[in-house]
């Protein structure tokens, strides 16, 4: 299923196109593989793996290096590369004071906050630190992963209603029924 051509351009009208990129440093780096068609192509599949990891990245406390991160993981594991992108942006400087937060109080009730002994040999801003990182990833990849199902899970079930709603939507005397 293929997203309707003004829906396209709207959505996609800021995302750099394949023409741009060829000949640029990317495509001198990573070759003639950047142009593959799952990595650009607006098809189900391709939407749900693309939005699944993007949502995954974006709600892990990688913010400044995610969209980098991203783009590298959509590229190597073959899914939607603009899709991915915009997906990394549930974490941007409005969200993140609000989503790592509660990353971290949800971490904090899966694995605890790790007392003196296991922060041992780190002081100062390095030994806080590693008292707080351990919570916040725990937290945070289980709510990336949560994420990211659903995101998947939606892109699925959208795929599946809009055929049936678009039907439904039809004149009984319609002759392209």
């Amino acid at each position: 299923m293929r997203i309707p051509k003004p829906w396209r351009r709207r959505i996609f009208r800021t995302v750099p196109r394949r023409r741009h990129l060829r000949g640029g440093r990317l495509h001198r780096i990573l070759g003639e593989g950047l142009f593959r068609h799952e990595l650009w192509a607006l098809t189900e599949p391709e939407l749900a793996k693309g939005l699944a990891l993007g949502l995954f990245i974006g709600c892990t406390p990688t913010m400044g290096v995610q969209i980098a991160l991203c783009g590298a993981a959509a590229f190597f594991l073959r899914v939607n590369i603009p899709i991915a992108l915009l997906a990394t942006l549930i974490s941007n400087p409005i969200t993140a004071p609000i989503l790592y937060p509660l990353e971290y109080k949800f971490g904090v009730w899966l694995v605890g906050i790790p007392e003196g002994p296991s922060v041992d040999g780190f002081s100062g801003a390095f030994g806080s630190f590693v008292r707080y990182a351990r919570p916040l990833w725990a937290g945070s990849f289980v709510t990336a992963t949560a994420c990211s199902v659903v995101g998947y899970a939606l892109v699925k079930l959208i795929a599946r209603l809009l055929p049936l709603l678009a039907r439904l939507g039809r004149r009984p005397n319609d002759p392209t029924v």
